[in-house]
């Protein structure tokens, strides 16, 4: 069954999605729940336990993923009012060239930096591993090895994967509902609650942080979303399968890393009495997760530059390579820094969207329509939007993003709408499928 739905929806990647094909919204929302339970959260659960007081991390936890599910809600619903994926949504906003080659170098540069991230955090507990026997063992070489793993997975055993997939799910969730209880009967959960950091991070940074985090999922909800059968649906997909799941993960994360003292994530797993077993877990968890990265990033990498389809594994194995020097090059130490770029450069897509579909669309498909070609208003408020977030921001990156670019796109559309600024004119729906359907050979 669940191989059936996997080759359907590869085949629908770009097609619109028939009222036949709509699903019930528990199976999108249960898509999410299973991508909230993964170390990313729990890495930045750490970070905050180590600058946040317990309640404050799980207020910005909430805040943060509060955001993100109503910019969420705004990118989905168009979804589910075209069946169109997020690509092809963004085709009015960005025209059609513009929208596949912005979304393409996004995901690339987070994928990229995601696989980094993971190869070194399974690298290192490898190497702890390793540790209990008292085998030394170099951290550039276990990064090397393991990110060769992951990426002979990621183009040769994708089915491998998905066994391993139903085994590190439950076993992370088990773990870490172990790992709570246990830090909790260790340090006490009046302690967990008094504990006051010595610098503290302030609210809207950590906010920020938040939706860096899962910042890729603020623009890609369509993918899902498309197949929910309204709007309502839509709402409760995203909204019950994101902001429980994800605040009880970085909640999870805080409290575990609290009674570790540390907010190493394989520190904090080594801590939890079991640390055989919590090494297995954790490589297990970024093994599988990893592959994912490796393979979308190889199939952005293929739409970027153009290359035939025949060069993907290749273009993985290239992916996989820079990835795996990232990783050696110790991104996951300034993973608060990779986060908060991707904040700045991810959330402002959304925020165009947003405008162009609610705004001027007023929320009706009926004034939806694709533009083909580069549609240069959306590109460079974009681009204003991703600069004030990078180096002006005034309250939280994202969010600064995301007004301005909206307040921009606003702006330009009126003045330059109807110019060839705004990309070559529209085209029909099943025109723009093919046009991109073309590229991709």
């Amino acid at each position: 069954m669940e191989s059936a739905k996997s080759s359907n929806i590869e085949r629908k990647a770009l097609s619109q999605i028939t009222e036949s094909e709509r699903q019930n919204w528990t199976s999108i929302a249960f898509i999410w729940i299973g991508t909230m339970i993964c170390i990313p959260m729990l890495m930045v659960g750490g970070i905050f336990s180590a600058s946040m007081t317990l309640a404050n991390t799980t207020l910005a936890a909430f805040i943060g993923f509060a955001i993100c599910s109503l910019i969420m809600v705004l990118t989905g619903i168009q979804g589910t009012d075209l069946g169109l994926p997020c690509t092809m949504c963004a085709t009015k906003a960005f025209g059609d060239r513009g929208s596949s080659f912005l979304m393409s170098v996004v995901i690339l540069i987070a994928q990229l930096g995601w696989f980094g991230v993971q190869t070194a955090t399974c690298a290192a507990a490898f190497n702890t591993l390793l540790m209990y026997w008292s085998i030394p063992f170099p951290f550039w070489l276990s990064c090397v090895i393991w990110g060769g793993v992951m990426l002979f997975t990621a183009v040769y055993g994708f089915k491998f994967m998905k066994i391993l997939n139903y085994i590190a799910v439950p076993a992370l969730v088990v773990l870490c509902c172990y790992g709570a209880i246990y830090a909790i009967n260790t340090k006490g959960f009046s302690n967990l609650i008094a504990f006051l950091p010595e610098t503290a991070m302030p609210l809207s940074t950590a906010v920020s942080i938040v939706i860096g985090l899962f910042a890729v999922g603020t623009v890609i909800n369509a993918d899902f979303s498309r197949y929910a059968k309204s709007r309502v649906d839509t709402a409760k997909a995203t909204v019950l399968g994101v902001l429980p799941a994800a605040v009880l993960m970085i909640f999870i994360g805080a409290v575990m890393a609290m009674a570790a003292g540390n907010y190493d994530i394989t520190v904090v797993f080594a801590s939890l009495g079991m640390p055989v077993i919590s090494m297995l877990v954790l490589i297990l968890a970024t093994w599988t997760t990893n592959t994912g990265n490796a393979y979308t990033a190889g199939l952005a990498a293929m739409k970027v530059f153009s290359f035939k389809d025949e060069l993907r594994p290749i273009v993985t194995l290239v992916c996989g390579a820079a990835g795996t020097i990232v990783a050696i090059a110790g991104l996951a130490a300034v993973l608060q820094s990779f986060i908060s770029i991707l904040s700045s450069l991810v959330p402002p897509i959304a925020g165009i969207m947003i405008a162009d579909y609610w705004i001027i669309g007023k929320g009706n498909p009926e004034n939806w329509y694709p533009v083909k070609g580069i549609n240069w208003i959306g590109i460079l408020s974009w681009a204003a939007g991703s600069v004030v977030a990078l180096f002006f921001s005034f309250f939280s990156p994202a969010l600064d993003g995301i007004l301005t670019c909206l307040v921009a796109y606003l702006i330009l559309n009126s003045l330059f709408g109807k110019t060839s600024l705004a990309g070559g004119g529209r085209i029909d729906v099943g025109e723009m499928i093919n046009l991109i359907k073309e590229e991709a050979i």
